[in-house]
């Protein structure tokens, strides 16, 4: 039996035995799951919208060290990479720039990338090590988060020495962590303490390990290395007032001995050696206050926060050719590249709510501002020796940029009986203008302005105590890019299909409007959430081609008329005993272009089945995963330049077990066999938008382990 049908035949069960349950249910409720994603706390049963959450103690206890490993079972949501490669996220059918994430409130570094496969620098700048949990919103939110919020927004919040003390005024632990999907191990420890008013947090991490493998394991090998380190420092001024202080360091590298030869414009030439060194680099540091007042009379909380974050990605491929000369003696040629891409963040936010009520009605009013300035630069210099001539060259495929962006927000909870009513609405203006030389190739670049409105609003109707029946819409937005504004980058060399991509001063700003109904059912000791979703994106910024210069096609990116997307996403749990528990999810994304055609990032229904056992310090699950065939597929061009259908993918199906044992207080033990049975697989977020005869490395990794031991002092 197909995996689909199967999982049909499950979600069916379940969710009939989900309905039978509001009768009379004795077993004990679940933990109820708190999420702040709309600036408010609210169950996530209430929250008008689908989010997915994920708790720091589920990433440790599973042995998730990647931001790849720990969303990939999240119907609507994939991660492309993995360990050693760049990793880049998608949510109903969007990617790239155009998802958001935000980490503690500071909107995290750029991918960068051929139209926003971001397979050049992925958005992992991060450590998963202090995550205290990550929700997913899904849809625009770009009434709270502006500019990059178009498809989605990856809130990630940290740990801080509160969470670890609990009353206390030492704590500390350590943790080591092995994962064979990257043969990675790593060591983390956490140490905080309390002296008077003040509170502190030390986070350490180190790595080392490989690249995410493949299924035949014949992909490049990567050595990498990393580590993290952040402090923290709060300190209590008064009963109001706390001011806090945050630093972190992040940097991982890595090294490679194998890789392609690339094109070399005076024809073939074998490659004799090669050496790649790259890494990422981060620094943040940020300086806030969070008041509280007693009276509570204009406002009950706010915080604000001064922060410079700084993103540097650099890659150094060292190469060595040889060749025949006409007398049949071998030559030598070695070339090098060094890459940079640069992304800096400096800006000023605040954040302040209100709760009051006002002729029997509830209001929970939120509202702030920020300012934020970048700067983009992406630098390739080049080095080539053959005999004693040398030649050295730099280029930009974009012009260093600035963006300066000022947001203004509002939104506005309304509880009235049975009716929970939310309005919200954001003013963003953005401006990009090139930095230094505002000449590309001969061509004079300008600044672009750019402002949006971004509203939402969602109405939510308590049918029953249990069961509520919810409508949203939000607008999302996302400024034209430096690099699609700027860009002028030459492929001249590429056989068969040679093109230049030019600049485009004239984009408009990408918009979307996101639409979606559903229902949610949470009696404390069952679940099940029901949404179908609507996005249409207008003025989509995409490549065309635009014209020749010779031999050379010219590409520019434009904006085209608009893209659609839509789908459907189920989510189910019930308590079975008070120590058993099933869980089920699933979910399906399409979508077309203007013309037609099925875009890229689209994802067939997939999903998983999860059985656990929690009883006296052993818990307990085990997972099949799930997804069906897919051959809604776009158009790829092979290297004939001849159109030909993109990849397509057969129906799969993976099983998982996880275990996790509290042998003391203050030690536990965890671990897990991914893909049991050692199925072969090829996932198809992992080769959308390529031809078929390029998958042959995309396969998913066969059977591998995790451990995870961690002990509290």
């Amino acid at each position: 039996m197909k995996p689909n049908l199967v999982a049909v035949a499950v979600l069916s069960v379940l969710a009939s035995e989900i309905v039978c349950a509001e009768q009379s249910d004795p077993v004990q409720a679940t933990e109820k799951i708190i999420v702040t994603a709309n600036k408010i706390e609210q169950s996530l049963s209430e929250v008008a919208g689908s989010i997915a959450v994920i708790t720091g103690e589920e990433l440790e206890r599973r042995g998730h060290t990647e931001l790849y490993d720990a969303i990939r079972h999240e119907p609507g949501v994939s991660v492309t990479g993995g360990a050693g490669r760049p990793q880049n996220i998608t949510i109903r059918g969007m990617s790239g720039n155009r998802i958001a994430i935000v980490r503690d409130g500071i909107m995290n570094a750029d991918g960068y990338g051929a139209n926003d496969l971001n397979d050049k620098v992925g958005r992992n700048s991060f450590d998963l090590s202090n995550v205290k949990r990550i929700e997913i919103v899904k849809g625009a939110s770009s009434t709270l988060h502006g500019s990059g919020a178009i498809g989605g927004t990856v809130l990630i919040e940290s740990m801080q020495a509160d969470d670890y003390l609990l009353g206390k005024d030492f704590y500390a632990d350590g943790a080591v962590t092995y994962t064979g999907i990257s043969d990675k191990y790593k060591l983390n420890s956490n140490l905080a303490f309390r002296y008077n008013n003040i509170n502190s947090l030390l986070s350490l991490a180190y790595w080392e390990g490989k690249h995410t493998r493949n299924y035949q394991q014949d992909l490049y090998q990567r050595e990498l290395e990393g580590h993290s380190v952040s402090y923290q420092l709060s300190h209590f001024l008064n009963d109001e007032w706390r001011l806090n202080w945050s630093t972190e360091w992040y940097r991982e590298q890595q090294y490679r001995h194998e890789g392609s030869g690339g094109i070399q414009p005076d024809g073939r030439w074998n490659l004799a050696r090669y050496y790649e060194d790259s890494y990422t680099d981060e620094w943040n540091i940020s300086l806030g206050v969070e008041y509280q007042p007693y009276d509570h009379q204009w406002l009950d909380e706010m915080t604000a926060k001064l922060y410079w974050r700084d993103t540097q990605d650099s890659q150094m491929i060292d190469r060595l050719y040889q060749r025949p000369n006409q007398n049949n003696l071998l030559i030598h040629r070695r070339t090098s590249e060094d890459k940079t891409f640069s992304d800096q963040q400096l800006g000023i936010k605040f954040d302040i709510s209100k709760q009051f009520h006002t002729a029997n009605v509830q209001h929970t009013f939120v509202y702030g501002a920020g300012l934020a300035s970048n700067y983009y630069e992406r630098t390739t210099q080049t080095h080539r020796a053959q005999s004693e001539q040398q030649e050295m060259t730099t280029h930009q495929p974009f012009t260093p940029a600035r963006a300066y962006n000022l947001g203004l927000y509002a939104r506005d909870n309304i509880e009235l009986r049975d009716w929970d009513i939310a309005f919200g609405l954001r003013f963003d203006t953005h401006r990009l203008k090139p930095d230094g030389n505002a000449i590309q190739n001969l061509i004079p670049e300008q600044s672009i302005n750019s402002h949006q409105w971004s509203p939402s609003f969602s109405l939510a109707k308590k049918l029953t105590p249990h069961h509520q029946a919810y409508f949203s819409y939000s607008h999302g937005y996302r400024a034209p890019s430096y690099d699609k504004a700027y860009g002028f980058v030459s492929h001249e060399h590429i056989p068969l299909t040679p093109f230049i991509i030019i600049p485009n001063m004239d984009l408009k700003a990408e918009t979307s409007d996101s639409f979606e109904i559903g229902h949610k059912f949470d009696s404390g000791q069952s679940q099940a959430y029901f949404a179908i979703f609507y996005q249409k994106f207008k003025n989509f910024i995409d490549i065309k081609e635009v014209g020749m210069d010779g031999p050379n096609t010219l590409k520019q990116y434009q904006n085209i008329s608009g893209v659609e997307t839509y789908g459907a996403e189920l989510s189910l749990s019930k308590a079975l005993t008070d120590v058993w528990q099933i869980a089920a999810k699933a979910g399906y994304v399409d979508g077309k272009d203007d013309n037609g055609e099925h875009i890229r990032s689209l994802t067939p229904w997939e999903g998983n089945v999860e059985v656990s056992y929690d009883s006296q310090g052993l818990t307990s699950a085990f997972a099949w995963n799930w997804a069906s065939s897919m051959n809604r597929t776009p158009t790829c061009i092979n290297e004939f330049n001849q159109a030909v259908s993109c990849a397509s993918t057969e129906s799969w199906h993976s099983f998982d077990w996880y275990i996790t044992y509290q042998w003391t207080p203050a030690f536990t033990l965890s671990g897990s066999v991914i893909n049991i049975f050692d199925n072969e697989y090829i996932r198809y977020q992992d080769v959308a938008g390529i031809a078929q005869e390029n998958t042959r490395y995309s396969t998913k990794p066969g059977r591998y382990f995790t451990i995870n031991a961690k002990y509290q002092f």
